[in-house]
Protein backbone atom coordinates (compact mmCIF):
# COMPACT_ATOMS: atom_id res chain seq x y z
CA UNK A 1 0.00 0.00 0.00
CA UNK A 2 1.56 3.29 -1.32
CA UNK A 3 0.75 6.64 0.16
CA UNK A 4 -0.56 8.04 -3.38
CA UNK A 5 -3.46 5.55 -2.82
CA UNK A 6 -4.86 7.40 -0.07
CA UNK A 7 -9.00 7.13 -1.63
CA UNK A 8 -8.84 3.59 -2.19
CA UNK A 9 -8.65 2.95 1.47
CA UNK A 10 -10.79 5.74 2.97
CA UNK A 11 -13.91 4.72 4.36
CA UNK A 12 -17.72 5.04 3.02
CA UNK A 13 -20.24 4.06 4.99
CA UNK A 14 -19.01 1.86 7.61
CA UNK A 15 -15.71 1.18 8.92
CA UNK A 16 -14.58 -1.93 7.95
CA UNK A 17 -13.40 -4.64 11.17
CA UNK A 18 -11.26 -7.80 9.97
CA UNK A 19 -11.84 -10.36 12.90
CA UNK A 20 -9.10 -13.33 12.38
CA UNK A 21 -9.56 -16.27 14.61
CA UNK A 22 -9.88 -20.03 14.50
CA UNK A 23 -12.97 -20.28 16.83
CA UNK A 24 -16.29 -19.49 15.53
CA UNK A 25 -17.75 -18.55 18.89
CA UNK A 26 -15.32 -15.99 18.65
CA UNK A 27 -16.76 -14.58 15.79
CA UNK A 28 -20.11 -14.76 17.06
CA UNK A 29 -19.52 -13.26 20.07
CA UNK A 30 -17.66 -10.64 18.79
CA UNK A 31 -20.17 -9.52 16.63
CA UNK A 32 -22.89 -9.82 18.72
CA UNK A 33 -20.73 -7.40 21.50
CA UNK A 34 -20.30 -5.06 18.37
CA UNK A 35 -23.69 -4.75 16.61
CA UNK A 36 -24.88 -1.43 18.23
CA UNK A 37 -21.70 0.12 17.53
CA UNK A 38 -21.21 3.70 15.77
CA UNK A 39 -18.92 6.30 15.29
CA UNK A 40 -18.97 9.15 13.24
CA UNK A 41 -22.46 8.07 12.55
CA UNK A 42 -20.97 4.93 10.63
CA UNK A 43 -21.38 1.64 11.59
CA UNK A 44 -19.46 -1.60 11.61
CA UNK A 45 -18.60 -4.34 8.49
CA UNK A 46 -17.30 -7.48 10.30
CA UNK A 47 -15.68 -9.95 7.83
CA UNK A 48 -14.26 -12.93 9.38
CA UNK A 49 -10.88 -14.69 8.59
CA UNK A 50 -10.75 -18.64 10.29
CA UNK A 51 -6.80 -18.66 9.79
CA UNK A 52 -4.16 -16.27 8.83
CA UNK A 53 -3.77 -17.21 5.35
CA UNK A 54 -7.74 -16.15 4.74
CA UNK A 55 -6.65 -13.39 6.85
CA UNK A 56 -4.10 -12.65 4.07
CA UNK A 57 -6.48 -12.61 1.30
CA UNK A 58 -9.16 -10.11 2.70
CA UNK A 59 -6.60 -7.79 3.79
CA UNK A 60 -5.68 -7.83 0.26
CA UNK A 61 -9.12 -7.78 -1.00
CA UNK A 62 -9.85 -5.02 1.09
CA UNK A 63 -7.17 -2.22 1.63
CA UNK A 64 -9.91 -0.02 3.64
CA UNK A 65 -10.18 -2.06 6.31
CA UNK A 66 -9.83 -0.07 9.75
CA UNK A 67 -9.06 -2.66 12.16
CA UNK A 68 -7.65 -6.22 12.63
CA UNK A 69 -8.79 -8.13 15.40
CA UNK A 70 -6.33 -10.57 15.35
CA UNK A 71 -5.59 -13.92 17.38
CA UNK A 72 -2.07 -14.75 17.98
CA UNK A 73 -2.45 -18.66 18.45
CA UNK A 74 -4.11 -20.39 15.30
CA UNK A 75 -2.88 -23.10 12.24
CA UNK A 76 0.65 -22.23 14.16
CA UNK A 77 1.51 -21.09 17.76
CA UNK A 78 2.85 -17.83 16.12
CA UNK A 79 0.29 -17.46 12.79
CA UNK A 80 -1.08 -13.76 14.20
CA UNK A 81 2.27 -12.47 14.37
CA UNK A 82 3.41 -13.43 11.68
CA UNK A 83 0.35 -11.72 9.53
CA UNK A 84 0.94 -8.86 11.42
CA UNK A 85 4.74 -8.56 9.52
CA UNK A 86 2.99 -9.23 6.66
CA UNK A 87 0.29 -6.80 6.87
CA UNK A 88 3.29 -4.05 7.36
CA UNK A 89 5.91 -5.19 5.34
CA UNK A 90 4.44 -6.94 2.96
CA UNK A 91 1.21 -5.06 2.32
CA UNK A 92 3.13 -1.64 3.61
CA UNK A 93 0.00 -1.06 5.42
CA UNK A 94 0.66 1.58 8.07
CA UNK A 95 -3.05 2.92 8.17
CA UNK A 96 -4.67 -0.68 9.90
CA UNK A 97 -5.01 -0.89 13.36
CA UNK A 98 -4.08 -3.89 14.68
CA UNK A 99 -5.26 -5.78 18.28
CA UNK A 100 -3.66 -8.82 19.17
CA UNK A 101 -6.47 -11.16 21.59
CA UNK A 102 -4.84 -14.31 23.04
CA UNK A 103 -6.31 -16.89 25.37
CA UNK A 104 -2.38 -17.85 25.71
CA UNK A 105 -0.18 -14.98 27.07
CA UNK A 106 2.65 -17.07 27.84
CA UNK A 107 3.14 -17.83 24.39
CA UNK A 108 3.39 -14.53 23.55
CA UNK A 109 3.81 -12.05 26.35
CA UNK A 110 2.70 -8.74 26.09
CA UNK A 111 5.81 -6.38 26.67
CA UNK A 112 7.87 -8.99 24.06
CA UNK A 113 4.91 -8.50 20.84
CA UNK A 114 4.66 -4.37 21.78
CA UNK A 115 8.12 -3.92 21.74
CA UNK A 116 9.18 -5.91 18.31
CA UNK A 117 5.55 -6.20 16.50
CA UNK A 118 3.97 -3.01 15.02
CA UNK A 119 0.73 -3.32 17.06
CA UNK A 120 -1.96 -0.82 18.87
CA UNK A 121 -3.32 -2.90 21.50
CA UNK A 122 -2.76 -6.41 23.40
CA UNK A 123 -6.22 -7.73 25.15
CA UNK A 124 -6.16 -11.44 26.96
CA UNK A 125 -9.22 -13.17 26.42
CA UNK A 126 -10.18 -13.86 29.58
CA UNK A 127 -9.97 -9.74 30.72
CA UNK A 128 -12.14 -9.02 27.34
CA UNK A 129 -15.67 -7.39 28.59
CA UNK A 130 -17.79 -5.70 26.01
CA UNK A 131 -17.16 -2.24 27.84
CA UNK A 132 -13.29 -2.90 26.83
CA UNK A 133 -13.90 -4.11 23.33
CA UNK A 134 -15.75 -0.82 22.79
CA UNK A 135 -13.11 1.16 24.38
CA UNK A 136 -10.33 -0.58 22.46
CA UNK A 137 -11.83 -0.56 19.15
CA UNK A 138 -13.24 3.07 19.45
CA UNK A 139 -9.74 4.58 19.87
CA UNK A 140 -8.55 2.58 17.53
CA UNK A 141 -10.88 3.24 14.90
CA UNK A 142 -10.20 7.22 15.91
CA UNK A 143 -6.70 6.80 15.54
CA UNK A 144 -7.60 5.23 12.06
CA UNK A 145 -9.49 8.30 11.38
CA UNK A 146 -6.82 10.54 12.33
CA UNK A 147 -3.99 8.91 10.35
CA UNK A 148 -5.90 9.42 7.39
CA UNK A 149 -6.59 12.95 8.03
CA UNK A 150 -3.13 13.24 8.54
CA UNK A 151 -1.93 11.79 5.29
CA UNK A 152 -4.46 13.42 3.28
CA UNK A 153 -2.88 16.46 4.39
CA UNK A 154 0.02 15.69 3.91
CA UNK A 155 -0.70 14.56 0.20
CA UNK A 156 -2.43 18.29 0.10
CA UNK A 157 1.24 19.49 0.69
CA UNK A 158 3.19 17.36 -1.56
CA UNK A 159 1.22 18.26 -4.09
CA UNK A 160 1.47 22.03 -3.52
CA UNK A 161 5.55 20.94 -3.37
CA UNK A 162 5.56 19.33 -6.69
CA UNK A 163 3.13 22.42 -8.50
CA UNK A 164 5.63 24.65 -6.56
CA UNK A 165 8.36 22.50 -8.32
CA UNK A 166 7.26 22.67 -11.76
CA UNK A 167 6.45 26.78 -11.34
CA UNK A 168 10.58 26.54 -10.56
CA UNK A 169 11.14 25.26 -13.89
CA UNK A 170 8.98 27.35 -15.96
CA UNK A 171 10.59 30.74 -13.66
CA UNK A 172 14.32 28.95 -14.24
CA UNK A 173 13.38 28.76 -17.91
CA UNK A 174 11.73 32.02 -17.99
CA UNK A 175 14.72 33.46 -16.34
CA UNK A 176 17.09 31.63 -19.12
CA UNK A 177 15.10 33.55 -21.84
CA UNK A 178 14.84 37.27 -20.49
CA UNK A 179 18.82 36.43 -19.45
CA UNK A 180 19.23 36.16 -23.84
CA UNK A 181 16.75 39.04 -24.23
CA UNK A 182 19.15 41.44 -21.96
CA UNK A 183 22.04 40.28 -23.84
CA UNK A 184 20.54 41.31 -27.53
CA UNK A 185 18.40 44.21 -26.20
CA UNK A 186 20.61 46.25 -23.91
CA UNK A 187 17.80 49.08 -24.28
CA UNK A 188 14.87 47.31 -22.68
CA UNK A 189 17.73 46.24 -19.30
CA UNK A 190 15.78 48.58 -17.07
CA UNK A 191 12.16 46.79 -17.76
CA UNK A 192 13.44 43.21 -17.67
CA UNK A 193 15.11 43.50 -14.93
CA UNK A 194 12.00 44.52 -13.15
CA UNK A 195 10.18 41.56 -14.88
CA UNK A 196 13.06 39.30 -13.41
CA UNK A 197 12.58 40.70 -10.23
CA UNK A 198 8.66 40.20 -9.75
CA UNK A 199 9.35 36.68 -10.86
CA UNK A 200 11.65 35.69 -8.13
CA UNK A 201 9.50 37.74 -5.58
CA UNK A 202 6.80 35.28 -6.62
CA UNK A 203 8.96 32.44 -6.18
CA UNK A 204 9.90 33.81 -2.69
CA UNK A 205 6.48 34.12 -1.59
CA UNK A 206 5.19 30.81 -2.65
CA UNK A 207 8.24 28.94 -0.57
CA UNK A 208 7.30 30.75 2.42
CA UNK A 209 3.73 30.18 1.93
CA UNK A 210 5.10 26.51 1.89
CA UNK A 211 6.58 27.19 4.83
CA UNK A 212 4.25 28.50 7.01
CA UNK A 213 1.55 25.43 5.70
CA UNK A 214 4.03 22.93 6.77
CA UNK A 215 4.32 24.64 10.12
CA UNK A 216 0.53 24.71 10.39
CA UNK A 217 0.47 20.83 9.60
CA UNK A 218 3.26 20.28 12.54
CA UNK A 219 1.12 22.11 15.30
CA UNK A 220 -2.08 20.60 14.13
CA UNK A 221 -0.86 17.16 14.43
CA UNK A 222 0.49 18.18 17.80
CA UNK A 223 -3.12 19.70 18.93
CA UNK A 224 -4.93 16.70 17.47
CA UNK A 225 -2.86 14.12 20.07
CA UNK A 226 -3.61 16.90 22.91
CA UNK A 227 -7.23 17.33 22.21
CA UNK A 228 -7.74 13.79 23.07
CA UNK A 229 -7.30 13.32 26.82
CA UNK A 230 -6.64 16.96 27.54
CA UNK A 231 -7.80 20.05 28.96
CA UNK A 232 -6.63 22.91 26.47
CA UNK A 233 -7.02 26.14 29.33
CA UNK A 234 -5.33 23.78 31.98
CA UNK A 235 -3.72 20.84 30.37
CA UNK A 236 -5.31 18.94 33.44
CA UNK A 237 -7.07 15.82 31.58
CA UNK A 238 -11.07 16.66 30.40
CA UNK A 239 -13.69 15.09 31.43
CA UNK A 240 -13.89 12.69 28.79
CA UNK A 241 -10.45 10.75 30.19
CA UNK A 242 -11.12 11.42 33.64
CA UNK A 243 -14.24 8.78 32.82
CA UNK A 244 -12.33 6.83 31.02
CA UNK A 245 -9.77 6.46 33.82
CA UNK A 246 -12.04 6.34 36.53
CA UNK A 247 -13.68 3.20 34.67
CA UNK A 248 -10.35 1.41 34.79
CA UNK A 249 -9.10 2.11 38.42
CA UNK A 250 -13.04 1.47 39.51
CA UNK A 251 -12.68 -1.92 38.00
CA UNK A 252 -9.12 -2.80 39.36
CA UNK A 253 -9.99 -1.67 42.90
CA UNK A 254 -13.51 -4.18 42.67
CA UNK A 255 -11.07 -7.15 41.38
CA UNK A 256 -8.80 -5.98 44.36
CA UNK A 257 -10.97 -4.90 47.32
CA UNK A 258 -9.24 -1.83 47.57
CA UNK A 259 -10.43 1.41 48.66
CA UNK A 260 -11.41 4.04 46.12
CA UNK A 261 -11.94 7.98 47.01
CA UNK A 262 -13.16 11.28 44.79
CA UNK A 263 -12.50 14.62 45.47
CA UNK A 264 -15.02 17.01 43.11
CA UNK A 265 -14.20 20.76 44.13
CA UNK A 266 -15.28 24.27 42.95
CA UNK A 267 -14.03 27.85 43.15
CA UNK A 268 -16.49 29.87 45.26
CA UNK A 269 -18.27 32.31 43.61
CA UNK A 270 -16.03 32.34 40.32
CA UNK A 271 -19.22 33.82 38.47
CA UNK A 272 -18.80 37.10 40.66
CA UNK A 273 -14.65 36.52 39.98
CA UNK A 274 -15.60 36.64 36.36
CA UNK A 275 -17.93 39.31 36.04
CA UNK A 276 -15.33 41.72 38.52
CA UNK A 277 -12.20 41.01 37.07
CA UNK A 278 -12.96 39.62 33.44
CA UNK A 279 -12.94 36.48 31.42
CA UNK A 280 -8.83 36.48 31.07
CA UNK A 281 -8.37 36.96 34.18
CA UNK A 282 -10.92 34.18 35.24
CA UNK A 283 -9.05 32.06 32.85
CA UNK A 284 -5.78 32.69 34.87
CA UNK A 285 -7.47 31.78 38.18
CA UNK A 286 -8.32 28.38 36.78
CA UNK A 287 -4.73 27.85 35.72
CA UNK A 288 -3.37 29.02 38.52
CA UNK A 289 -5.80 26.79 40.58
CA UNK A 290 -5.35 23.82 38.06
CA UNK A 291 -1.55 23.93 39.33
CA UNK A 292 -1.86 23.63 43.19
CA UNK A 293 -4.48 20.86 42.65
CA UNK A 294 -2.18 19.02 40.18
CA UNK A 295 0.67 19.57 42.57
CA UNK A 296 -1.69 18.16 45.58
CA UNK A 297 -2.78 14.85 43.23
CA UNK A 298 0.94 13.92 42.36
CA UNK A 299 1.82 14.10 45.88
CA UNK A 300 -0.73 11.53 46.59
CA UNK A 301 -0.44 9.64 43.61
CA UNK A 302 -4.00 10.39 42.63
CA UNK A 303 -5.47 11.87 39.17
CA UNK A 304 -6.33 15.31 38.61
CA UNK A 305 -8.70 16.70 35.82
CA UNK A 306 -11.32 19.36 34.58
CA UNK A 307 -14.61 17.88 35.72
CA UNK A 308 -16.29 21.35 34.23
CA UNK A 309 -16.50 24.80 33.96
CA UNK A 310 -14.88 25.73 37.61
CA UNK A 311 -15.42 22.80 39.05
CA UNK A 312 -12.09 20.14 39.35
CA UNK A 313 -11.76 16.68 39.96
CA UNK A 314 -9.62 14.07 41.96
CA UNK A 315 -8.98 10.15 42.13
CA UNK A 316 -7.68 8.63 44.67
CA UNK A 317 -6.91 5.03 44.09
CA UNK A 318 -6.41 2.69 46.92
CA UNK A 319 -7.50 5.53 49.02
CA UNK A 320 -9.51 5.53 52.50
CA UNK A 321 -12.32 8.08 53.28
CA UNK A 322 -10.02 9.14 56.12
CA UNK A 323 -7.24 9.59 53.89
CA UNK A 324 -9.04 11.19 51.00
CA UNK A 325 -10.46 14.04 53.94
CA UNK A 326 -7.07 14.89 54.89
CA UNK A 327 -6.31 15.19 51.27
CA UNK A 328 -9.36 17.51 50.84
CA UNK A 329 -8.19 19.84 53.57
CA UNK A 330 -4.32 20.06 52.19
CA UNK A 331 -5.69 21.16 49.15
CA UNK A 332 -8.17 23.54 50.59
CA UNK A 333 -5.69 25.29 53.06
CA UNK A 334 -3.15 25.56 49.90
CA UNK A 335 -5.48 27.22 47.50
CA UNK A 336 -6.41 29.66 50.48
CA UNK A 337 -2.46 30.23 50.75
CA UNK A 338 -2.02 31.13 47.50
CA UNK A 339 -3.48 34.22 48.32
CA UNK A 340 -5.10 34.95 45.06
CA UNK A 341 -7.15 38.12 45.01
CA UNK A 342 -11.18 37.87 45.13
CA UNK A 343 -12.79 40.99 45.92
CA UNK A 344 -16.71 39.34 44.81
CA UNK A 345 -15.97 36.83 47.53
CA UNK A 346 -18.21 36.87 50.09
CA UNK A 347 -16.01 34.15 52.75
CA UNK A 348 -12.29 35.52 52.18
CA UNK A 349 -10.42 38.29 50.44
CA UNK A 350 -8.69 35.36 48.63
CA UNK A 351 -10.05 32.60 46.18
CA UNK A 352 -11.07 29.49 47.96
CA UNK A 353 -12.92 26.36 47.26
CA UNK A 354 -15.48 24.15 48.09
CA UNK A 355 -15.04 20.06 48.11
CA UNK A 356 -17.02 17.49 48.02
CA UNK A 357 -15.45 14.07 49.08
CA UNK A 358 -16.68 10.44 49.02
CA UNK A 359 -15.47 6.82 49.36
CA UNK A 360 -15.68 3.45 48.00
CA UNK A 361 -14.54 -0.16 49.86
CA UNK A 362 -16.06 -2.26 47.66
CA UNK A 363 -18.24 -3.99 50.21
CA UNK A 364 -21.47 -3.09 49.09
CA UNK A 365 -23.56 -2.69 45.77
CA UNK A 366 -22.70 0.65 43.98
CA UNK A 367 -21.89 2.26 41.00
CA UNK A 368 -19.28 4.74 39.28
CA UNK A 369 -22.13 6.93 38.66
CA UNK A 370 -23.18 6.81 42.39
CA UNK A 371 -20.00 7.67 43.57
CA UNK A 372 -19.78 10.51 41.38
CA UNK A 373 -23.77 11.65 42.68
CA UNK A 374 -22.09 11.64 45.90
CA UNK A 375 -19.19 13.24 46.08
CA UNK A 376 -21.60 16.37 44.20
CA UNK A 377 -24.22 16.29 47.00
CA UNK A 378 -21.26 16.52 49.41
CA UNK A 379 -20.31 19.81 47.29
CA UNK A 380 -23.62 20.91 47.57
CA UNK A 381 -23.60 20.80 50.80
CA UNK A 382 -20.25 22.84 51.46
CA UNK A 383 -21.25 25.40 49.47
CA UNK A 384 -24.95 25.38 51.51
CA UNK A 385 -22.91 24.87 54.36
CA UNK A 386 -20.80 28.40 53.58
CA UNK A 387 -18.30 27.56 51.27
CA UNK A 388 -14.60 27.43 51.93
CA UNK A 389 -14.20 24.13 53.61
CA UNK A 390 -15.35 20.25 52.85
CA UNK A 391 -17.82 18.24 53.46
CA UNK A 392 -17.59 14.23 53.29
CA UNK A 393 -20.63 12.19 52.49
CA UNK A 394 -20.59 8.11 53.49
Amino acid sequence: MKSSNIESIKPSHCWKIIVVDDKEQVHAVTRLALQNFQYKHKSLELISAYSSSEGQQLLEQNPDTAVLLLDIVMEREEAGLDLVKYTREKLHNRFIRIILRTGQPWIAPEQSIIEEYDINGYILKTELTQHKLFCFLLTAIRNYHNLLTVEEARQHISAQNKELENSNLILEKKVQEYTQILQKQTLALVENNKKLELEVQAKLHAQQNLEIINEKLFEANKKLSLLANQDALTGLANRRYFDVYLQQVWESAQENKHPLSILICDIDFFKGYNDSYGHPEGDHCLQRVSQIIHRVAGKSEGFAARFGGEEFAMVLPNTKLIDGQKIAGKLRLEIHNARLPHRASTVSEYVTVSIGVTSIQFQSDGSINDLIHRADQALYKAKKLGRNQFVTLH
